[in-house]
């Protein structure tokens, strides 16, 4: 039997291999997707669509899954804390709504992902990306 956090790895992989098909598939369709900093939810679809346009934004990011920084899960329930490394090559859209120019500059910074699985997929999942690390590494907002 698959283990959930066997799943969780899956899932980080197809994101570092951009296998969008194999991403979407370990999501459930009614996905329930939190990201801190957000107002609310979204659901498959927009997760999906967060994912490319970060990877878009970010080509040679990845998640750092061997190993995870910790990874432990009970049930349903999973958290995995990793490095999400990449680089700046395209500029960045604020919150503010201001752009700021590609850099260049690298960022490595902790990701933490906690989700409760349903039959295989998740079903609902939690996103924390240090973001004020990131801009700051990135050299961009406050």
């Amino acid at each position: 039997m698959i283990s959930n956090l066997t799943r969780m790895r899956a899932i980080d992989d197809a994101w570092n291999e951009r296998d969008w098909a194999a991403y979407e598939a370990l999501l459930a369709p009614d996905l329930t997707a939190w990201a801190a900093g957000d107002e609310g939810p979204h659901g498959r679809a927009e997760h999906v669509a967060r994912a490319r346009r970060f990877c878009a934004l970010f080509p040679e990011n990845h998640v750092l899954t061997q190993p995870y920084v910790a990874a432990f899960g009970h049930g349903e329930q999973t958290c995995t804390v990793a490095r999400l490394r990449g680089r700046i090559t395209g500029p960045v859209r604020l919150p503010d709504g201001t752009e700021a120019a590609a850099t260049g500059r690298s960022f490595d910074v902790a990701f933490t992902t906690v989700c409760r699985w349903r039959a295989g997929v998740i079903a609902e999942q939690y996103e924390f990306i240090d973001q004020e690390s990131l801009r700051r590494a990135l050299g961009i907002g406050s």
